[in-house]
């Protein structure tokens, strides 16, 4: 039975003509459509905004005790038609602390304070970290209450803090020996407030990971002399920083498309001067526009490589900045420029979002806007994996400002299926697309696979790749399958241009994807994100007479997918058969009839493909007696 608001919900999408119907619109989306923040054909509504901040950061490292020392200075735009009466900061630091809740254990070496606020200020008021009732501490998140911020205004919020970098765990971020630091999630960063949820108050419990807004940082960090750092944005005091034969090289990288050694191991010989040795310490500059947060590694004795990349006429420069003995990261600098240039020309086929992004050697594989924190891989395919997927981020969630924390897989998923062709391109040793198959299907059908629209951070344990990376990955080929290759690429690009710099839900890729091919996509929607199943299609019967081959392929999962078929002859001849997913449009269809004239007796039947999902492949084969 439906209630008055999802009658009057459906109307407005009848008189809005839209598709996808059939989905379920959360009442929350029903209210963003009504109010104009979003549009039903997948735009953003005339009414849409967002709010920004201005960040004004100084840090200071000291490599000896790991303690990094910060102050900032915050002016909060206020952009939304709500009167504010509370602010919601990010500690990550805190998930570090003995008690906080965490997706997954961590050593106890690394237990300690977490971020500890020193000063704090909103506007005119001066709040007392210690002592303060105003503050509420949730754990990862610190809401600052009985404040007022008017819709449209502004206001100023002044802080410092310190904490100690983790050693052990490296979780995003950390201390990875006496001189290699790479630092994210550092600085108290205020929480989005959006026209869907207003603040957004999802703890940081390991897992998710991005909701950030598109910001304006001005960042000066301080360490010792002999250390370089590289971070997001432009570096704006290189002259202060280098010696000259160093300034030289540095040059000589933004104007040259080969790789230049910028510092290498010659460098670090006696008598030697790299940086500036006029003081104990040097202040590293930098400063970046309309970007969703910042980050940056600093270390003693790496190296650094740098050049240009082509992003279809934009110049990007690419470096990587790696320890001597990391073998597999004196190619980093390269593949990383071929990753900017092949998704810039082809596939999503938009200039690569960023003027510069740099691949640090430390631990994991993590991206932030501009910086990418990776180990060295074992051999080159795993070096090449790593380093696509995550400069590939820099589109998802990077280029449009997506909740990670709700949402991984318009992420994850993305960033997933667009570098499985680059991946391949640069090294064929492993095809990702088939092992993204395989990986799927290592979780389809079980019981703890959730629907894509569960939120990410609900989920637990292994399955969170599946539900982030596999499933979607896999949608989204599937997808690109039945709609088209030129089709397909104008939809995604249109999505992205669409919201560029703005928070995309899932509604918006769903209707803008309808918009633009001029489609009803709900059949295969409503399986693939907001339902429990698993894909398995089966040769349910094959009728033979007169030269004639009729097969009849059934769909025995709940997921729609291609149906590839391959007919071996008893003359040693073999024919194929291939529809895309869309034969199953028709929801009320059980099994679909594929003919084909044959030259000579059939021997077998095979149904299935490498880059298909088949949950049950024992009813894949027919063999004639």
């Amino acid at each position: 039975m439906f209630s008055k608001k999802n009658i009057l919900f459906l109307l407005f999408l009848l008189n809005a003509g839209v598709y996808s119907q059939s989905i379920y619109v959360p009442l929350e989306f029903q209210a963003a459509y009504e109010e104009g923040t979003r549009s039903l054909d997948g735009k953003p509504g005339t009414e849409y905004w967002q709010n920004h901040s201005d960040y004004k950061i100084s840090a200071r490292l000291d490599p000896l005790t790991g303690i990094l020392k910060g102050s900032a200075n915050i002016i909060y735009y206020n952009s939304s038609p709500d009167t504010l009466d509370k602010l919601v900061l990010r500690l990550y630091p805190n998930i570090f602390k003995r008690d906080a809740m965490r997706d997954f254990p961590l050593k106890t070496d690394d237990d300690q304070a977490g971020m500890v606020l020193q000063t704090i200020s909103v506007g005119k008021k001066f709040i007392d970290p210690k002592t303060d009732t105003s503050l509420e501490n949730t754990g990862t998140n610190l809401v600052i209450k009985d404040i007022t911020i008017n819709p449209r205004k502004q206001t100023t919020i002044n802080l410092s803090w310190e904490f100690k970098i983790p050693r052990e765990n490296g979780l995003r971020m950390g201390r990875y020996d006496s001189a290699v630091f790479f630092i994210a999630y550092w600085y108290p960063q205020i929480a989005v407030y959006d026209d869907i949820d207003g603040w957004d108050m999802t703890e940081y419990t390991g897992n998710t990971e991005f909701y950030n807004d598109f910001n304006n940082y001005d960042v000066k960090i301080t360490v010792p002399n002999n250390y370089c750092v590289w971070g997001t944005g432009e570096l704006q005091n290189p002259e202060e920083l280098f010696a000259p034969q160093i300034l030289s090289k540095y040059a000589e990288a933004n104007t040259s498309f080969n790789t230049i050694n910028i510092i290498t191991a010659q460098d670090y010989e006696p008598g030697i001067i790299i940086f500036s040795n006029a003081a104990d310490t040097n202040t590293w500059h930098f400063t970046a526009k309309g970007i969703p947060d910042f980050t940056f590694g600093t270390a003693a004795n790496y190296l650094w490589d740098g050049r240009l990349a082509d992003a279809g006429g934009k110049k990007v420069f690419v470096g990587s900045a790696y320890k001597p003995s990391s073998l597999s990261f004196y190619e980093v600098c390269d593949i990383a420029a071929k990753t900017v240039e092949l998704a810039s020309k082809d596939l999503p086929g938009i200039a690569f979002p960023y003027p510069r992004i740099t691949v640090f050697d430390g631990r994991g594989g993590m991206e932030s806007p501009m910086m990418v924190n990776m180990n060295t891989g074992e051999q080159r395919i795993w070096t090449v994996h790593t380093v696509v997927h995550e400069v590939m981020h820099a589109y998802f969630p990077f280029y449009m400002g997506i909740n990670e924390r709700k949402y991984a897989w318009m992420d994850e998923g993305w960033t997933q299926m667009l570098s499985e062709y680059i991946q391949y391109e640069l090294d064929k040793t492993i095809d990702f697309r088939a092992r993204n198959v395989k990986r799927y299907l290592d979780y389809a059908g079980q019981f703890d696979e959730f629907p894509m629209m569960y939120p990410s951070y609900m989920i637990r344990g292994e399955m969170y790749g599946n539900h982030a990376y596999f499933r979607p990955a896999n949608a989204y080929n599937i997808m690109r399958d039945f709609i088209g290759e030129t089709a397909f690429k104008k939809a995604l690009q249109e999505y992205m241009k669409r919201w560029n710099g703005k928070h995309p839900t899932p509604y918006d890729f769903f209707f803008t994807f309808e918009d633009v091919t001029d489609d009803d996509l709900g059949w295969f929607y409503e399986p693939w994100f907001f339902k429990q199943g698993f894909p398995d299609a089966a040769i349910d019967s094959v009728i033979y007479k007169d030269d004639i081959l009729k097969i009849a392929v059934s769909k025995e999962g709940d997921l729609p997918v291609p149906i590839s078929l391959t007919v071996k002859f008893r003359d040693g001849g073999v024919k194929r058969a291939y529809r895309t997913a869309s034969v199953w449009k028709n929801e009320d269809d059980e099994s679909v009839w594929i003919e084909m004239e044959t030259g000579s007796k059939p021997q077998s039947i095979e149904l299935g493909s490498q880059y298909i999902p088949d949950a049950d492949t024992t009813n894949n084969y027919w063999f004639f007696k």
